[in-house]
């Protein structure tokens, strides 16, 4: 049987009608929401670093260089604690950067490996309490004086957002080669853009500090004392879920070392580089 044309005409829009309907009546997911503002989370993580310096210095018309460089993996675990977090770093290994050792011995390179060190990790940033590797020997020490102790970024107290801008002051005590430093940083802070890095979703932190350095200390039995300033210029990278991505950082600074004695003054020039990534 053959409907008329007016009938099939009526019916195919009939049944259209019928599905526009239907397909109007299925809700549309909405889509999430953009993370606009990140603060720090529980999370576990293994990082790769890797450091690179080079230190200058004139004596007696004569100049010297030496360079230093080591790749460590260590792996941070931030767990609840009351109203903040407790974070715990555990250093898997160093090595050594061939041709590049600074006079580390394979010795002190054994017995960092399995460090372990805790603290106190404040909305902020801020680590406090901090405390371990008492039996892991001098390199894990600087490790940890040098990165750990100003592991993450530090950021307002409410989370960082793109646009906002912040400073703050840090003096803090460190044992680099031997020698216990007393350091002052001015630092500003400012959180460029939303990006991707390491594959998720982050907050770019771009950091620039000038400081000041003062150190003394006891070679071949004389007496010296150094001081001098630098710039550190820091790119961090903070996911929408709270978990630090690593950071890029590069580092100059001039200073004397002034032998007592002998009333001598030695020129030191000294840069870095630092690198921490996901792995």
């Amino acid at each position: 049987m053959r409907f008329p044309t007016t009938v099939w005409k009526t019916a195919t829009l009939a049944a259209v009608a019928v599905g526009v309907a239907a397909c109007g009546m299925l809700k549309k997911e909405p889509e999430p929401e953009l993370v606009t503002r990140t603060t720090y989370q529980p999370s576990s993580v293994n990082y790769r670093g890797v450091s690179y310096g080079r230190t200058a210095q004139r004596f007696d018309e004569q100049a010297t260089e030496t360079e230093f460089g080591m790749q460590y993996f260590v792996r941070t675990d931030i767990i609840p604690a009351g109203d903040a977090l407790e974070v715990t770093f555990a250093l898997d290994s160093i090595v050594l950067i061939e041709g590049a050792s600074g006079g580390i011995s394979a010795e002190q390179v054994d017995s960092a490996r399995g460090a372990t060190f805790s603290a106190t990790l404040a909305a902020n940033g801020r680590l406090t309490t901090f405390s371990g590797g008492e039996s892991s020997g001098p390199l894990a020490q600087e490790l940890a004086d040098r990165t750990l102790k100003r592991f993450f970024p530090l950021i307002p107290e409410a989370g960082a957002e793109a646009g906002a801008a912040w400073a703050d002051t840090l003096e803090t005590e460190m044992a680099v080669n031997g020698l216990d430093n007393s350091i002052r940083f001015v630092s500003d802070h400012a959180a460029t853009e939303w990006t991707v890095h390491a594959g998720e979703r982050a907050l770019h932190i771009v950091t620039v500090s000038d400081y000041t350095f003062t150190a003394s200390g006891t070679q071949a039995g004389r007496e010296f004392t150094i001081e001098g300033s630098g710039r550190r210029h820091i790119h961090r990278f903070l996911s929408e879920s709270g978990r630090f991505l690593g950071l890029v950082s590069t580092d100059s600074s001039d200073g004397e070392a002034r032998l007592l004695e002998l009333d001598m003054v030695i020129p030191i020039q000294q840069t870095r580089i630092d690198s921490l990534a996901i792995r």
